[in-house]
């Protein structure tokens, strides 16, 4: 049986055995850190110190024997009238595809190219990155400002636009930056040197292409022009590509990022690339052209897939689509209708269905004409209607109460009330009186001809008939005291 120490002499000898392995590990850790050195040790390499090492593009053969049939091809007139060759096994085609494969080629070498000469040219002007940010003019104004601090002595007309060589003049007033070495600036120099070229290479190509794009791409050259077509193929990557591409891709082709640093955004054309370097957008009114660049990247599109499959080599597809597309922005800059009178409509003569029932009764009989009033708004032709002041005066009463009219006649109080205006008149304006104005004419058998005032009279009246009144309810008080 063994004892508590031998239990401990055997977990020693355990750990004993399993150093061996620890070092080896440690070894791969040691690897792994020299590995992770060597890594760090090449990415600090490939710092940009030397351009040769980033832009390969102008020293390949492929771009060498490419740039010399183009120029060749330039040089001399090329006869498009052979169409029995098929088109893809036309060796012009082929140097037509491998141009657009170039074109694509060139842009991403400029870029790269960009960033080199931006790292470097950052310690002398950090903010004119931000304020430019199409490659191609930034290196052209990097090559034009050099080592130059004060941008009043750089002449940068034709460069860049006058709002934005404003900018770049303030900016440049107040910027933090120093000159760069006279071998950072020799670096920087050359690479714009090389940035240019590469841009002048992407040019000459271009004008090529653009010269077969009649014959390559009839239906799109047709509705955007060929300098168009031409850049749209190249940015593209070719013909076949250029169909796969959804219309609002195509829209985007070749758009510039546009920095307005403060500057309204009202007149900038912001997701327009190519496009709007075409006869048809330039016609359209500002207010239309987004819809027009949106029609023509569609347009655009199906022409490109009909050129893929060549089903149209003389273009007349093409050219429906282009009237087809004018017809549309003419419509659209046509006034709207003028707003034509409505007339009102036919009156409904048929009966409309209205609520029955025991509510409805109800309700009609709360305000249906009695008998009564409808004999009172009746009138008998050639009889005079009774009033309720008598000789027209008051309320009238049509046929109310005369003879044949029915059961219905006028109330005693009814006669009662006339009697009593008949008294009032009879007391105040005599048997034969006559008003006018303010001033009454009577005839008296005592008193002859009377002038009295009707005013006058009244007033008398009132005072007379209150003094009667409250004698009356005087007496009636005391009758009750009693």
């Amino acid at each position: 049986m063994a004892t508590l120490a031998d239990s401990f002499l055997a977990d020693l000898d355990e750990l004993s055995d399993n150093e061996a392995p620890l070092d080896d590990d440690e070894g791969t850790v040691g690897e792994m850190e020299e590995d992770a050195n060597d890594d760090m040790a090449d990415t600090e390499a490939l710092k940009y110190d030397d351009l040769d090492s980033v832009s390969k593009l102008q020293k390949t053969q492929r771009y060498i024997a490419i740039m010399q049939k183009v120029e060749d091809s330039l040089q001399k007139v090329s006869d498009m009238s052979s169409h029995g060759i098929v088109l893809e096994d036309d060796p012009e085609y082929q140097l037509i595809v491998d141009c657009n494969a170039l074109s694509v080629d060139i842009e991403n070498e400029i870029i790269i190219i960009h960033n080199f000469i931006r790292d470097n040219y950052h310690s002398k002007f950090p903010e004119l990155g931000t304020i430019i940010r199409h490659p191609v003019d930034y290196v052209a104004v990097v090559k034009k400002i050099g080592n130059e601090m004060d941008l009043t002595l750089v002449d940068l007309v034709g460069l860049l636009p006058s709002d934005t060589i404003m900018v770049v003049s303030v900016t440049a007033s107040t910027t933090s930056g120093k000159p760069l070495s006279e071998e950072n600036l020799k670096k920087t120099i050359d690479a714009c040197d090389r940035a240019l070229a590469l841009d002048l290479s992407k040019k000459k190509v271009l004008d090529f292409v653009e010269s077969r794009m009649g014959y390559i791409a009839p239906n799109l050259s047709a509705i955007v022009g060929s300098a168009v077509a031409a850049k749209l193929m190249g940015t593209a990557g070719g013909l076949s590509a250029l169909a796969k591409m959804p219309a609002c891709n195509v829209q985007l082709l070749g758009a510039k990022k546009k920095n307005l640093a403060g500057f309204s955004t009202a007149t900038s054309q912001f997701r327009v690339g190519y496009l709007e370097q075409t006869e048809i957008f330039q016609n359209t009114p500002p207010s239309l052209r987004m819809r027009a660049c949106r029609l023509l990247a569609a347009k655009s599109t199906l022409a490109a897939r009909v050129d893929s499959t060549s089903r149209d080599p003389i273009g007349k597809t093409g050219r429906h689509l282009r009237e087809e597309i004018c017809k549309k922005i003419e419509k659209w800059q046509e006034p709207p209708p003028a707003k034509q009178p409505k007339p009102l409509p036919v009156p409904d003569s048929d009966p409309k269905k209205k609520r029955g029932g025991r509510r409805s009764r109800n309700m009609k009989e709360r305000y249906v004409f009695t008998d009564m009033r409808k004999l009172a708004n009746r009138m008998q032709f050639g009889v005079a209607e009774e009033s309720s002041l008598g000789d027209g005066l008051g309320e009238g009463y049509g046929m109310l109460g005369q003879a044949g009219s029915g059961k219905l006649r006028i109330s005693v109080n009814q006669k009662k009330l006339s009697k009593v205006a008949n008294r009032f008149k009879e007391k105040f304006y005599g048997a034969g009186g006559a008003t006018s104005g303010l001033i009454s004419l009577a005839f008296t058998s005592v008193q002859g001809i009377e002038l009295s005032n009707p005013q006058a009279h009244a007033n008398q009246l009132g005072s007379r008939t209150q003094s009667i009144y409250f004698s009356e309810v005087g007496t009636f008080k005391k009758i009750k005291r009693i």
